[in-house]
């Protein structure tokens, strides 16, 4: 009973990272510089298309062989899925190596004022997730 052998199971990734932001880029020496972070989104209407693009920053251990990353834009109204990235394969050598990946975002679509879930999935699994909140645009 105690000495079969068992198959581990595969572990997935654990995300250190999520970050929403209005630009990404490479600098000279290799880092990632991460511009205009947000967690708030100031629209005139509802429902919209916001008026530009953005930037997800992800980053990733324990990455064992090859895995497929996807976000998703979630409404926790009713868990509709509003938008989902194309899948992304990345592969790690070693589960110990740091991965960063970093996602151009279209327009975000938002039915309604409110909270959403941006979220970060793995081989059909949620590793985590942040919060988005949409609202009016405020009043002086």
């Amino acid at each position: 009973m105690g000495n079969e052998l068992q198959t581990p199971k595969r572990s997935h990734p654990v995300l250190q990272a999520l970050l929403l932001a209005d630009h990404i880029y490479t600098d000279q020496s290799g880092k990632r510089v991460i511009c205009g972070t947000f967690s708030r989104i100031f629209c005139s209407q509802f429902p919209t298309l916001t008026s530009f693009s953005c930037f997800a920053f992800v980053l990733l251990v324990d990455v064992v062989g090859e895995v497929e990353l996807q976000l998703r834009l979630v409404s926790l109204d009713d868990n509709e899925i509003l938008m989902e990235s194309s899948k992304a394969k990345i592969r790690s050598e070693s589960p110990l190596t740091p991965l960063d990946i970093v996602f151009q975002i279209p327009p975000l679509p938002l039915p309604r004022e409110g909270i959403y879930s941006f979220e970060c999935w793995t081989d059909g699994t949620m590793i985590g997730s942040v919060r988005l909140k949409a609202g009016p645009l405020p009043t002086n």
